[in-house]
């Protein structure tokens, strides 16, 4: 429920002395009802400021205080609410190398419906079925990132120098703070839709 301006005049009017000196329609009281008003709609506006995800004018404290933006993301490339995203993944990291871990971080970034591959963890030997895959032992380190259909392709133009690339996609963001958060001994690998 919103608070009024009449809210504060009638708050006021209960705080004066009871008598005829004061009254309800005293220009003293109409006149400071606004600017508490103004206070108490300020105070309502920077409740939002406490939470990282929806922080917009502290947003550059936030991000101060959590070392962005950093090498993942150049500085005056995102939006608003990307940065936030990216924020709240940073600041509410519960921590861990799992499968979860890594999905919820994912969804921090805004590639819901992301899904995670880990390679088989041993070699294929003689006597491993015939429908095993056949993998070097180094696999078993290499885990896979399948991204979900939303992701941009870029492809070349007319303006682009001969060196550039036919047609490129990924998401340098998403695949910079992944791979600064995979185990030092793992490679992550990500896989876009076609």
């Amino acid at each position: 429920m919103a608070v009024t301006r009449d809210d504060y005049i009638s708050l006021l009017s209960a705080l004066l002395p009871p008598g005829p000196a004061w009254s309800p329609d005293d220009p003293a009281v109409k006149g400071a009802a606004p600017s508490l008003l103004r206070v108490h709609q300020r105070a309502d506006a920077l409740m939002h400021e406490i939470d990282p995800r929806t922080t917009t004018e502290l947003i550059n404290r936030w991000e101060r205080i959590a070392g962005l933006p950093d090498e993942c993301i150049p500085e005056g490339t995102q939006t608003i609410r990307q940065r936030q995203r990216r924020l709240d993944a940073k600041l509410n990291l519960a921590g861990g190398i799992n499968e979860a871990f890594y999905l919820a971080q994912l969804e921090a970034l805004g590639k819901k419906g992301a899904t995670i591959t880990r390679y088989i963890k041993s070699p294929f030997k003689c006597i491993s079925p015939c429908t095993e895959v056949v993998d070097s032992p180094e696999w078993r380190y290499y885990w896979q990132v399948n991204m979900p259909a939303s992701v941009d392709v870029n492809a070349m133009t007319c303006t682009d120098n001969c060196a550039s690339p036919l047609r490129w996609w990924g998401d340098t963001v998403v695949e910079c703070v992944l791979t600064k958060l995979c185990p030092s001994h793992t490679y992550v690998v990500f896989k876009y839709p076609e």
